[in-house]
C-alpha cells in the first residue's frame, strides 16, 4: 500500500510539473493567436487595397507584407509585457516564450537545411587562384576523389598533388599566402596541408559563427544549427519558420564591408544654429 501511495503522488508531481511546462507554451501561443488575428485585421486588407490600386496580383504580395509586419510588431510590442501571473511570479511573453516547450520539426514544422562551405574553392583562393597544371588537376581529382571518399578534401587533395607530381612542391604554390605562417620554399608538402587545412577549418568556423548571428537576429525561437562529421557542412534546423524565401535570403547572404562617410557633430552645428533661426523667424511671421 505504501508503493502505490508513493507511486500515486509521484504521478500527481510529475503532472502538475508537466502542467505548469506545458501552460507556457499555452500563454504563448495564445499572444501570438492574437498577433495573428491583429495582422489579418481589415485595416490590413484596406491598407492593402489603397497600396494595390486595384491591381489583383500586387494586392496579395502587399497584403501578406503588411499582414507580416503587423503581426511581428505586435509581438514586437508584447515583449516585455506581462502575460502571465501564477502565484507571486510574473513572466512576459518572451519569458514564456523561452520557456515553451520545443516541439522541433516533426511536431511544429518548418526549414531543414544543409550548407556547405566549397572547401575547394578556399584552397584555390589560398594558392592566389594558381593557374599551374598539374595544381589544377589535382584539385579535380580530389573533387572526383570526395564523392566515393570519408577523407576530408584538404588531405584527398594532398593525396592528388603527390599522385599527379610525386615531386612537386606545394610551398611554390601558397609561399605568398603563407609567408607570414612560417612557410618558406624549403616547406614539406605535409607542413603546406597543415596550414591549409588550418585556414580551412578557421573559414568554417567563422562561417558556423557568422550563420548563428544571422539567425539569433533573425528572431527563430529554439533553432538548431550544428556543424556535420562531413567536412565544411552545417545543419540549420529552424522550427516555426513561415517565410522560407526570407531566411534562405537571410543564410545566402553575401556580406558587403562598406565605409561611410561622416561628419562630427562640431563640423555641423553650425548649420543646425542657421535652421533654428530660420524656422523661428518663420514661426514668429505664421503667429503674427
Amino acid at each position: 500500500m505504501q508503493i502505490k501511495g508513493a507511486i500515486k503522488t509521484f504521478a500527481i508531481a510529475m503532472a502538475i510539473v508537466s502542467l505548469y511546462q506545458l501552460s507556457f507554451t499555452y500563454v504563448a501561443k495564445r499572444v501570438e493567436s492574437k498577433a495573428e488575428a491583429f495582422g489579418k485585421s481589415e485595416a490590413a486588407t484596406r491598407q492593402a487595397n489603397e497600396l494595390a490600386r486595384g491591381k489583383e496580383v500586387q494586392f496579395d504580395q502587399i497584403l501578406d507584407s503588411i499582414q507580416r509586419v503587423r503581426q511581428t510588431h505586435y509581438l514586437d510590442s508584447m515583449n516585455n509585457k506581462v502575460v502571465y501571473n501564477i502565484l507571486i511570479d510574473k513572466y512576459t511573453y518572451k519569458d514564456a516564450k523561452d520557456r515553451e516547450i520545443n516541439l522541433g520539426l516533426d511536431l511544429k514544422g518548418g526549414m531543414n537545411v544543409v550548407l556547405e562551405v566549397s572547401v575547394i574553392d578556399i584552397i584555390k583562393a589560398l594558392s592566389g587562384n594558381s593557374q599551374d597544371p598539374v595544381f589544377l588537376q589535382a584539385v579535380e581529382k580530389a573533387k572526383l576523389m570526395e564523392k566515393s571518399s570519408q577523407k576530408d578534401l584538404v588531405t584527398l587533395f594532398g593525396e592528388s598533388f603527390e599522385s599527379i607530381d610525386p615531386n612537386g612542391r606545394l610551398a611554390a604554390l601558397f609561399l605568398f599566402e603563407f609567408r607570414d605562417k612560417g612557410i618558406t620554399v624549403n616547406s614539406t608538402n605535409s607542413e603546406v596541408l597543415t596550414v591549409i587545412r588550418q585556414e580551412t577549418d578557421a573559414a568554417i568556423d567563422r562561417t558556423f559563427q557568422i550563420l548563428r548571428t544571422r539567425i539569433d537576429r533573425f528572431g527563430v525561437t529554439q533553432p538548431n544549427i550544428q556543424k556535420m562529421a562531413t567536412s565544411g557542412r552545417i545543419l540549420v534546423e529552424l522550427p516555426g519558420i513561415k517565410d522560407p524565401k526570407r531566411v534562405r535570403k537571410l543564410l545566402q547572404g553575401t556580406a558587403q564591408l562598406e565605409f561611410w562617410e561622416t561628419y562630427n557633430f562640431s563640423d555641423l552645428n553650425s548649420f543646425f544654429d542657421e535652421a533654428n533661426q530660420r524656422l523661428s523667424v518663420m514661426n514668429t511671421q505664421t503667429t503674427e
